[in-house]
């Protein structure tokens, strides 16, 4: 390997060694650079991640699906904007469905765009969020009353869990 920082690195680890062996420090204590942790070593040192890891494991496999779906789903949730999440939340579910419906009926694959008029802001907030729960590029013309949805992905795919039924779970 090569490279100044890994040299650096390399230099100061020596140096250390050096130094500790002058202390007079037990051999088996002179490596002193922290190891890297695999994911795998901190799910068996952790008695929280072993506990969810023993259930997830003991569960058939429709249950491990549902469990992941779930699990992503709640990520997708995070990665709306903050402002966007509060508000989804106080907006009816059929609303929300009608709205799914409408953007996912109008994006196609390939760099397509799509334009909604907009009555109100919480028509606004449901079209903002729908788009950015399924990766969709969204930029609000406020002036107008004009949402624009833009799919910059070679190939859309409608997402497996929808807002709509994340939010009855939310």
């Amino acid at each position: 390997r090569k490279g100044d920082v890994y040299c650096c690195k390399k230099r100061n680890d020596i140096f250390l060694k050096e130094l500790s062996s002058e202390l007079g420090i037990d051999r088996e204590l002179q490596d002193i650079t922290p190891s890297h942790r695999s994911p795998l070593s901190s799910l068996f040192s952790d008695p929280q991640k072993m506990e969810l890891w023993l259930v997830f494991i003991d569960t058939d496999e429709q249950e491990q699906e549902e469990m992941l779906q779930e699990s992503r789903s709640e990520r997708k949730m995070k990665k709306l904007s903050d402002s966007i999440r509060q508000q989804i939340t106080k907006v009816p579910i059929n609303t929300v469905k009608q709205v799914e419906e409408l953007v996912y009926g109008s994006v196609s694959d390939g760099e397509t765009v799509s334009l909604h008029w907009t009555r109100s802001s919480q028509d606004r907030v449901v079209l903002v969020a729908v788009s950015q729960f399924a990766r969709l590029r969204c930029t609000s013309h406020l002036h107008l009353g004009l949402i624009e949805i833009e799919c910059r992905k070679q190939r859309f795919v409608r997402p497996k869990a929808l807002l709509s039924e994340v939010l009855v779970r939310y």
